[in-house]
């Protein structure tokens, strides 16, 4: 197995730097040679950051065609799409204020965008309607190894700066006093 073709050398370079892999590559190295020292490198891994699965996921990802690579007018038409997922939701889930006339279109609009979720505004529109709760049904977004990545370590680090507690004194405070209230 390989890195598929249809791949971009900007994308692998991207996940290169995401998961700080041990890769030089400079403008002088060609497509199929990043590609091989890329796949050389993730065949000799065992985890990434402790994830097998994860390993695994980029791996299928990465030798299977790019289904990602899509034209600028339908990655506009995915947008809008999500767009009119997210006006749904904002408005307590109610089809009278959409343009869909049966939920059996917005559903099929869901499984749509579904694909695209590295697309962040198809991402946010299926992450928004399975939080709604409203369908039994989770919808699950697609999303690049690359970006799977980002989520989770945006995610890591939006954990770690919520359990910081922070003492402060009034001489750090400048003298004044606290306030202190638990919602």
């Amino acid at each position: 197995m390989s890195i598929h073709s249809s791949h971009t050398c900007r994308y692998v370079i991207d996940l290169i730097k995401v998961l700080k892999l041990d890769i030089k590559y400079n403008d002088n190295l060609s497509k199929e040679d990043l590609f091989k020292e890329t796949w050389n490198i993730l065949e000799n891994l065992n985890d990434i950051d402790g994830s097998v699965k994860e390993l695994e996921h980029i791996k299928n990802y990465l030798s299977n065609i790019n289904v990602n690579k899509i034209k600028i007018a339908d990655r506009d038409k995915y947008i809008d799409i999500a767009k009119n997922i997210l006006f749904y939701i904002e408005n307590d889930c109610l089809l009278s204020y959409t343009d869909y006339l049966t939920e059996d279109e917005l559903l099929k609009d869901v499984e749509t965008i579904c694909s695209y979720c590295n697309l962040p505004t198809c991402y946010r529109a299926v992450t928004k309607l399975n939080d709604t709760g409203k369908y039994k049904r989770k919808f699950e977004p697609i999303v690049s190894g690359k970006t799977k990545v980002l989520l989770r370590k945006r995610q890591q680090a939006k954990l770690r700066m919520i359990n910081n507690l922070m003492v402060k004194n009034c001489d750090s405070n400048g003298g004044n006093k606290f306030i202190v209230r638990f919602d």
